[in-house]
């Protein structure tokens, strides 16, 4: 797997055509960065109520799903599209488990939480309601904590380098996040691993009632 998309950015407004937007979304091309416990340098949040913090410091999304946008929906959407840091090749959500650890250049890092899209992403897109399709389709991509820093690049490798042994796929958390699956034997461990961020743990309480 490789990373053939990096990408960062502040927030700033952006002149989109819903109108103006206020974001650190459209995130520009970058050939290295250094990756840090709070993220990218360089990168940032515009809201951090929802986005941000060192469970979300870096957002991957899979290379292979902006061919199926184009091949289903007829959308033609660049890399960084859905706002991530990284764009991977040869991944997928059911390929990587939470808490999974990965090696991204000089990084360490491991995987907290599936990505739950936001409509940010229509107004930057300018397709309405692609949030929704998104969540739907599991085609949402995950976000890493950092567990060693140092500098990442495009190109470099994206390895697993230690599997979690719950074994519990980025895809399955998002079925339970979107209600494809009312497992609770599933959502009752995701909620005593301590690897799962407390974000999602939050959201799948409110799913176990």
């Amino acid at each position: 797997m490789t990373v053939v998309s990096l990408r960062i950015g502040l927030p700033r407004t952006e002149l989109r055509p819903s109108g103006k937007l206020f974001t650190a979304g459209a995130k520009r091309p970058a050939a290295a960065a250094e990756l840090r416990f709070a993220g990218f340098e360089g990168d940032g949040v515009a809201n951090r109520n929802y986005h941000g913090g060192p469970d979300r410091a870096a957002c991957a999304y899979p290379a292979g799903h902006y061919a199926w946008w184009k091949s289903e929906h007829g959308f033609d959407i660049p890399h960084g599209g859905f706002c991530e840091n990284l764009t991977v090749d040869g991944l997928r959500e059911e390929d990587i488990c939470i808490g999974d650890s990965v090696r991204i250049g000089a990084a360490l890092t491991q995987v907290t939480l599936p990505r739950d899209p936001c409509a940010t992403i229509d107004g930057i897109l300018g397709i309405p309601s692609i949030h929704r399709l998104a969540r739907e389709s599991g085609k949402c991509g995950f976000h890493m904590r950092v567990l060693e820093e140092g500098r990442v690049a495009a190109g470099d490798s994206f390895e697993i380098v230690e599997r979690h042994p719950a074994g519990i796929s980025v895809a399955a958390a998002l079925d339970l996040y979107h209600g494809r699956s009312t497992d609770r034997a599933l959502m009752s461990l995701l909620q005593a691993m301590p690897e799962f961020a407390e974000e999602g743990k939050r959201e799948l309480a409110t799913r176990l009632g």
